[in-house]
């Protein structure tokens, strides 16, 4: 394995903006030859047996972090703009997890000084770990076939219209509904004291306008009514299942934006490269301020444009901006300049340089972490391998202890939760050994044991249907020949 290339595994979460997602499609073929490069969806981490076999991480939400020493590169998703980690007036997360977890990134991608800056204030890494680079995603922003691709997503969309993206900072989600952010007036999806729907749409007709509403993921459910009930022919929705299907990303279409509605969301300092109007509804800016936070301050001064508060507020300012596109100009250049040190659609090919000279450059180091790791496998194998022999010897308290031993060094992994499951059965409770197999699946999906073990103890209590179910789940997910082979016979005699 010495001599395979380096891993690189990237990760896909969204189709909202995924600084990953253009990063990969721009490896060049000379780094594809290089290194083996991935790009993972949720649902393929989810079902990825061998994720922590791999010797370089990007990320752009902090969403892996392996046990071992790995390099870890950081893109995040966007301009912090609002408080984060530290600087949230909200976030539990203690200073040290938060240190501890900034401490193993390598490489943090960066805006500018200023990012630098706002980012460090609220993860506090440290000045060398940076690299102004510009992001990728922002790359697409220059795309010439935005309003192509935008018409693929809304063929009814008018060719003669001016397009108006509403992106709102995330608020409210079925996830998390406790939390607060601000104190938005949630009656309308604008959050202004009163709205007129009709008022509002025939304001767009009559002036040739179409707006395309985008919330965060994590928002499209909480609103999914009043998304229902504004969508016609000058109001469209767009959600992030939308862009997947059509395998495209939020920043393939943004560029064919000729106007951007926000408050609080980072995406305009991303809009300001395309130098074009903004407008802000900052309806409840105290109350964010108190609760979240802003990192810069005062607000007036890094929200380019003007702030609106009422309906009439907002629709004057939309026809103003449909004949004068310069209104706001020199207070949007002025936040352009000091928050992006690059204006151009080279980020991802800064970004690769940099990578590729970082593993270049440590590449013996990278090298030996793999050799310690594969060791580490080796060891724990045949700890584990141990283990089993002495549950099969029918000690069981002595191989509970060495179960103990073990996870006060190592993490629990699918064989781990395995042999306590078969501790609790052999002990002659069941129930306790089904919390275990379901507790590692949960952790680890792809596992076919645990499957079988699951659908081994509820056969051995009497309930056929489940055993079924998951022998059935371990047959469809099984890489092991003798597993295999078991599974089928097993399904056999149960079906006869």
């Amino acid at each position: 394995m010495q001599n395979e290339k380096i891993k690189i595994t990237m990760f896909h979460l969204s189709s909202s903006g995924s600084n990953n997602y253009y990063l990969y499609h721009a490896a060049s073929d000379t780094l594809r030859s290089k290194y083996e490069i991935e790009l993972l969806t949720r649902e393929q981490v989810q079902y990825n047996r061998f994720i922590d076999h791999s010797d370089v991480y990007i990320t752009t939400h902090g969403e892996y972090s392996s046990n071992y020493d790995k390099v870890n590169i950081d893109l995040w998703h966007g301009f912090p703009l609002k408080g984060m980690a530290k600087m949230d007036h909200q976030e539990n997360t203690s200073d040290e997890h938060i240190h501890a977890h900034w401490n193993k990134v390598d490489l943090i991608m960066s805006y500018s000084g200023l990012y630098n800056t706002a980012m460090n204030a609220c993860n506090g890494a440290n000045i060398s770990q940076y690299r102004i680079t510009g992001m990728p995603r922002n790359d697409a922003l220059f795309q010439a076939s935005s309003r192509d691709r935008l018409n693929e997503l809304f063929p009814n969309l008018s060719q003669n219209n001016k397009v108006i993206f509403f992106m709102p900072t995330f608020r409210k989600s079925i996830l998390t509904p406790e939390k607060l952010e601000g104190a938005k007036d949630f009656t309308n999806i604008f959050g202004l004291p009163e709205f007129d729907r009709n008022e509002f749409i025939s304001f767009l007709k009559e002036n040739n306008l179409s707006l395309i509403i985008k919330l965060h993921p994590f928002e499209e459910n909480y609103f999914s009514k009043e998304l229902s009930d504004l969508a016609g022919d000058s109001i469209h929705v767009l959600s992030d299942a939308k862009l997947s299907q059509q395998k495209l990303d939020l920043y393939d279409i943004l560029g064919a934006t000729d106007m951007l509605i926000t408050d609080y969301s980072s995406v305009y300092i991303d809009f300001l490269l395309l130098k074009r109007p903004i407008l802000f509804l900052p309806t409840d800016l105290h109350d964010y301020q108190r609760n979240r936070g802003l990192l810069l301050e005062p607000y007036d001064f890094w929200a380019p444009g003007p702030k609106l508060f009422t309906q009439t507020e907002l629709l004057n300012a939309l026809e103003r901006f449909t004949f004068d596109t310069t209104w706001y100009e020199n207070e949007r250049n002025t936040i352009l300049k000091l928050c992006h040190s690059y204006q151009d659609d080279q980020a991802t090919e800064r970004i690769w340089e940099q990578i590729d000279q970082y593993i270049q450059s440590n590449l013996e180091t990278i090298l030996y972490r793999r050799k310690t790791f594969q060791n580490h496998k080796q060891m724990q194998l045949q700890v584990k391998k141990t283990i089993q022999g002495i549950i099969e010897q029918g000690h069981l308290s002595e191989a509970n202890a060495a179960i103990q031993q073990y996870l006060e060094s190592n993490s629990a992994d699918p064989d781990i939760f395995s042999m306590n499951g078969m501790l609790h059965l052999l002990n002659g409770d069941p129930q306790e050994a089904i919390r275990s197999f379901l507790q590692g699946h949960q952790h680890f999906p792809w596992d076919e044991d645990l499957l079988y073990n699951l659908g081994y103890v509820y056969e051995s209590i009497g309930k056929l249907t489940e055993a079924l179910s998951f022998y059935k789940k371990s047959l469809s997910q099984s890489l092991k020949p003798e597993m295999t082979t078991l599974l089928k016979n097993k399904l056999q005699e149960l079906k006869l």
